[in-house]
Parts: C-alpha cells; sequence; structure tokens
C-alpha cells in the first residue's frame, strides 16, 4: 500500500471511476443501463414497503412491520435491483 494517504485515496478513487466505466459500457452492450446511487441509509430502507428501519451496524437482519424479513446486505442489493 502507499504510505501517503492522500496519494492512496487518489488511487482507490480511480480504479473505483474505472470498475464503473466498465461496468456502463458492458451494461450497454447488453442493453442495460447502470445507475449509480447515493449508498447513505441503503440497509436500513425496506424492499417490502420502502419504510425506513432505523438500526445498529451490529443488527445484521432486517425486520419490517410490514413482515419482510431478510439479511442486511441481501436487503440492499435486493432494493436496488428492483428499484
Amino acid at each position: 500500500m502507499v504510505k501517503n494517504h492522500r496519494l492512496a485515496k487518489s488511487i482507490t478513487d480511480a480504479a473505483w471511476r474505472q470498475l464503473i466505466k466498465f461496468t456502463t459500457y458492458k451494461a450497454e452492450n447488453v442493453g442495460s443501463e447502470v445507475r449509480l446511487i447515493n449508498p447513505y441509509n441503503t440497509s436500513q430502507m425496506c424492499s417490502g414497503c420502502g419504510a425506513f428501519v432505523k438500526k445498529s451496524l451490529s443488527e445484521r437482519t432486517h425486520r419490517c412491520s410490514c413482515g419482510y424479513e431478510e439479511h442486511r446486505d441481501i436487503l440492499q442489493k435486493t432494493y436496488y435491483t428492483l428499484a
């Protein structure tokens, strides 16, 4: 890893940018699209009803009053796959 933290951040940003560019290119080739989203609070939104369910980082399972229950990381993937 690079000792200069500012340089390391620039390298990481460039890698993410390249991944997004490559994914967008591949998606366009198959007639799909890539949507960039703000990841803030995404694992706290219910995929079943769209409600915001506050939870701490130690809670790994999402349980909503609508009855929807899912692992927190899969919940995020499901919400933005369906949207």
